[in-house]
């Protein structure tokens, strides 16, 4: 299948549907159309499903994927047609998903579902009062609290981290992809799509790279992205790319600075997936002894925690968030190298940090012997 989407012949001679990269096949509804109407939807929607692929990260189209999948195995299961357009039809699904999905999850599958009928040019409202109201309901009773965010990385753990990867070509990756995507507060996604031109080194200071869409710039305007060198070699996240970049010996500047490699440290022409930092981090938060139940359970005299480290690629980004934020770095500095859009959001990374700096309990708990 196509990165975008494309008209597909007629299943049959009453059942039409249009072929999309999001979601596979959309059976248009007969009933719903004038005969004469279906060949213009079809060339609309084929037109339009190339923006609507193109404006949705990679990770947004798998969760829709998904959800539409299980949107339509639960309409077949009743022997309902998924593209209805009708509303009380999608808060019946809403009220049975809810049961084991959580609010976030639940809009997620609401947006999917109204994204697959606009492809297909039918009309479904999200803010009809049988979903609007019925969503509101299912947030007072279960509640909006996010779901558990990745555990982020201290410095002191980085820095673990990186002393633990090979001497070999495959640690000069590992920890060139670590301190990058720590120092420049990075998501995966940012990080396996730097080019060996988007990576700029400044005598004296250290490294500049060039992030050139984002999650929270779908547009493409891109942003630049400075790490200061580090005193500490375990730290210093120019060092470490320049080691990597003289052992990548990129041919030009579009070729991808992450490679995979086989055995023997032999380099591919392959970019990374963005699984792959996630594998990285888990791995190597394992290795040295991070993720290991014990270590909380004994530094708490015994006691069951309830909360593990939940360390991920995103751990990276949070990481800088909170290191900053424990440093009493400013929220607008910490947003230009975070690149938030949204302070609301910004602020979710430097509320650990806030919650002990000038906390009553200190002054009124370690004052007293």
């Amino acid at each position: 299948m196509d990165d975008h989407d494309r008209v597909s012949a007629f299943k049959g001679p009453d059942v039409p549907t249009i072929s999309t990269s999001l979601f596979g096949e959309l059976a248009l509804p007969p009933e719903r159309f004038a005969p004469g109407q279906i060949e213009a939807i079809r060339a609309l929607a084929a037109q339009a499903a190339v923006y609507v692929t193109q404006a949705r990260s990679p990770g947004t189209r798998r969760a829709y994927r998904s959800a539409w999948g299980q949107y339509t195995a639960w309409c077949a299961r009743l022997g309902f047609a998924p593209l209805s357009g009708d509303p009380q039809l999608v808060g019946m699904y809403l009220t049975a998903a809810s049961e084991r999905l959580a609010v976030s999850t639940l809009q997620v599958h609401l947006a999917a579902v109204v994204t697959a009928h606009r492809l297909v040019g039918l009309s479904l409202d999200p803010g009809h009062p049988a979903i609007a109201i019925l969503m509101d309901g299912i947030r007072r009773r279960k509640g909006t609290r996010p779901a558990r965010q990745a555990t982020p990385l201290s410095l002191d753990l980085l820095r673990s981290m990186v002393r633990a990867q090979p001497d070999s070509p495959l640690g000069l990756r590992n920890r060139a992809l670590l301190l990058a995507g720590f120092g420049g507060a990075l998501r995966r996604s940012e990080l396996v799509a730097l080019d060996a031109g988007d990576v700029a080194f400044v005598d004296g200071k250290g490294v500049v790279l060039t992030v050139r869409s984002s999650k929270t710039d779908q547009h493409g305007a891109g942003a630049a992205v400075a790490i200061w060198a580090a005193e500490d070699p375990d730290l210093c996240a120019p060092s470490a790319l320049a080691r990597w970049f003289a052992h990548r010996a990129p041919a030009t500047a579009d070729d991808p600075l992450f490679v995979g490699l086989r055995a023997g440290g032999i380099l591919t022409s392959r970019r990374l997936s963005d699984k792959a930092v996630v594998r990285l981090v888990k791995d190597s938060a394992e290795a040295v002894g991070a993720t290991d139940p014990g270590l909380l359970e004994r530094a708490f005299g015994g006691l069951a925690i309830g909360h593990r480290p939940r360390y991920s690629g995103h751990s990276l980004r949070a990481g800088l968030a909170t290191a900053a934020a424990e440093a009493e770095a400013q929220l607008h500095d910490v947003m230009r190298q975070t690149r938030h859009t949204s302070v609301e959001v910004a602020r979710r990374y430097m509320r650990s940090a806030d919650l002990w700096r000038n906390n009553v309990t200190e002054k009124l708990l370690r004052s007293r012997r």
